[in-house]
């Protein structure tokens, strides 16, 4: 399954046309597939000359019409939240509304946990072992949330963390913040550009600076006029493609590869997953039935010309289930039935 990315923000940020640029205006009812570029899929296919190459994929979502409520309804149900600031028109103040719309995150946060906190105190009553120590970090969350702040910023261990994952916190999720900026003002983005970074920086959260009307109309020229234009604004390289990667990373995600001549393929992974589930993503049958991983690099496949010359000169790794799959492996799986 792909990574799920909601694009969100205040009134006026520009999140449709942000949405129609990153899905070259072939998303279907405010949704839309986007690849995810990456220069060592190019490489292997060069190298091997497939029939097809598939690259990993993200699926975004623009924020539909409706009430606050259903704003954070839908910025709930993702797995990475674009948040896009306006840095454009009269008068723009991104900090201040990029603020108020984030109050209405914390906001619904802070009910999420007054209502688990009246809960596991029941709980607690019953005698239920463990519910001290989800008290301690639900009372620790409302404290922050009380204080305005995103759950983003409060200092977790991962065992606290997952204890929050139940009540599905939407201030908790990982976020990519987009300076969408005026086409003159590029590529620094002006004076309103530098306050998104701020705010950015202050969750740990990477920041990207464009314009959505521009890269809009990028997406419709071939890549030789693309190079051009962007050259003429002193941009080198899609913005759109720096989302996609910072969602990547902020998802905590990597790519692995499969390579041979019917197909060369870009897979999503889990960072620090077991081969067995790393496989699973071919297949969910793959997991069961995993034997062992023959893994090499990109640079080797491409200096070799085929996993098949390289197993031929015994240059294959042979893994167990227990290997943890990195990032820029290529990788074939041996599984039984």
């Amino acid at each position: 399954m792909p990574v799920n990315v909601a694009i969100v923000g205040p009134a006026g940020a520009g999140k449709t046309t942000l949405f129609n640029a990153l899905t070259a205006g072939r998303g279907a009812d405010g949704v839309g597939m986007v690849d995810v570029p990456d220069e060592r899929l190019t490489r292997l296919a060069e190298a091997v000359n497939p029939a097809k190459t598939t690259a990993a994929q993200v699926r975004v979502e623009d924020t539909p019409p409706g009430s606050r409520a259903q704003r954070v309804a839908f910025a709930r149900q993702a797995d990475v939240l674009v948040k896009v600031a306006r840095c454009f028109g009269p008068q723009p103040d991104p900090a201040a509304e990029l603020e108020e719309f984030a109050l209405d995150l914390v906001l619904a946060d802070l009910a999420s946990v007054e209502k688990r906190l009246d809960v596991v105190a029941k709980e607690a009553r019953a005698g239920r072992r463990d519910a001290q120590s989800e008290s301690e970090v639900l009372t620790a969350a409302k404290n922050h949330l009380d204080g305005g702040k995103q759950l983003r910023t409060l200092d977790l261990e991962p065992e606290q963390r997952a204890l929050l994952l139940g009540i599905f916190p939407v201030t908790l999720k990982p976020a990519v913040y987009v300076a969408n900026a005026a086409d003159e003002l590029l590529p620094g983005g002006g004076e309103p550009a530098p306050k998104v970074a701020k705010l950015a920086a202050a969750e740990g959260a990477p920041v990207i600076t464009l314009s959505a009307r521009l890269e809009a109309e990028l997406g419709e020229l071939d890549p030789a006029e693309q190079a051009e234009m962007r050259a003429g604004y002193g941009i080198d390289e899609s913005g759109l493609g720096r989302i996609a990667r910072a969602v990547w990373e902020v998802g905590g995600l990597i790519t692995y590869f499969t390579a041979g001549e019917p197909e060369v393929r870009a897979w999503p992974c889990e960072r620090d997953a077991p081969a067995p589930i790393a496989a699973s993503k071919i297949h969910t049958d793959f997991e069961k039935h995993f034997i062992r991983a023959e893994v090499t690099s990109v640079d080797e496949l491409v200096a070799a010309g085929s996993m098949e010359a390289l197993r031929a000169a015994g240059k294959l790794r042979v893994e167990g289930r227990e290997y943890l799959v990195k990032d820029g492996d290529v990788v074939f799986f041996r599984v039984g039935r």
